[in-house]
């Protein structure tokens, strides 16, 4: 099994490093709760970065830095699902920014994305095998090392700030000063200020990179055109821990999937109204060491849901990961899939008098 762990154990700059030196190329896969990136390398350095976070997404991350506004955004993402474009391509056939432009707000979001990634007090990281597109990939790499040590100085200043904001639940208010802000972030955090909200919630009417909206909130702190309204009590939001052994078991299916990819094609419309049921279920050791999630999607393979309503509609990603762990199991002879639900089946059944014997979707069970 590939290098995996704990990112208390292993610092993510380390990991950078060891990446660089070893020359790898695939995903450095990086999650706790509630969060995951894929850092993906090419001979040990960063082209591409991407996040499950909304928050942190590339249109999110130009309306935050001010090179969009919100009715262009709009525009491009539509022009993007159109013509099927990456949005950094619509920005530039649209006119709204440069190739220039584009390729270093890429580079500059990449950068953000991962070096966030060193403020992260827990979670687990592992290797996918894993490429991407000649469109979806810096043209120039980050190297992993000058990626490790701007995340060590992120993870310095951090402590700095943190002497004034001690924990995310402070409550920020207006300051004494009419401090003119020195961003387009500044101003979004100023227009969010309503001496309510804990820094938190604050974050989630701003968005971004975390870092920078703390930096730039301390910044207006310091200037005084912020002022912390009232303390509260420490609570850290992204504290759980994952379980090691979930992440070794997601790891794997990753790993097998990926092969499947290579060499199992299945077109979507001839499953779609297929109804998936186990024939071999997980055993009681497996089922105890997987994550919730994974458990939840796998308990519907119950023969009554078919296979459209177990893809969802929560977006592509999850649903082509949802879609291969069915491949998965079919490959491993663990579900079947049924024409009809289970229980239309047995109907049938009982009014044609047919005995349980010769009932064929019976016999699944015994194979």
């Amino acid at each position: 099994m590939d290098f995996s762990g704990r990112l208390a154990s292993f610092p993510i700059g380390d990991i950078l490093q060891w990446a660089h030196h070893d020359r790898r190329t695939g995903a450095l896969v990086v999650r706790r709760s509630g969060c995951e990136k894929r850092v993906f390398l090419a001979d040990g350095d960063v082209v591409a970065c991407f996040s499950d976070d909304a928050g942190e997404f590339f249109g999110q991350y130009l309306l935050v830095q001010g090179l969009v506004d919100e009715p262009a955004l709009i525009h491009a993402l539509t022009f993007c699902q159109k013509r099927s474009l990456m949005l950094g391509r619509a920005l530039e056939e649209l006119g709204i920014l440069g190739r220039e432009q584009v390729i270093e707000a890429l580079r500059q979001h990449v950068q953000d994305q991962v070096c966030d990634v060193f403020l992260w007090k827990s979670g687990v990281f592992y290797f996918a095998a894993e490429t991407l597109p000649a469109e979806q990939v810096l043209p120039e790499p980050i190297p992993a090392v000058q990626m490790a040590m701007e995340g060590s100085r992120w993870a310095d200043e951090l402590q700095r700030i943190r002497r004034v904001f001690v924990h995310d639940n402070i409550v920020l208010r207006r300051g004494s000063r009419d401090e003119k802000p020195a961003s387009a972030l500044e101003r979004r955090i100023l227009r969010a200020v309503d001496g309510k909200m804990p820094l938190s919630e604050l974050y989630n009417e701003v968005r971004g990179s975390y870092f920078r909206f703390l930096q730039s909130a301390y910044r207006l702190a310091v200037a005084e055109a912020l002022d912390i309204s009232s303390v509260g009590d420490h609570a850290d939001s992204n504290s759980t821990e994952l379980r090691l052994a979930d992440l070794l078991i997601e790891q794997v299916t990753e790993e097998q999937t990926a092969l499947l990819r290579r060499h199992l094609g299945m077109p979507y419309d001839a499953v779609e109204h297929c109804f998936p049921i186990w024939v071999r279920p997980p055993s009681v050791e497996d089922a105890e060491r997987m994550g919730r999630s994974l458990l939840e999607f796998y308990g519907r393979l119950d023969g009554e849901t078919d296979v459209a309503s177990l893809l969802g509609n929560d977006g592509d990603e999850e649903r082509s990961r949802r879609m291969d762990r069915i491949v998965l199991q079919l490959r491993k002879g663990a579900i079947a899939l049924l024409p009809a639900p289970l229980s239309k089946l047995e109907a049938e059944g009982d009014r044609a008098h047919a005995e349980s014997g010769p009932r064929w979707w019976r016999r699944l069970w015994k194979s």
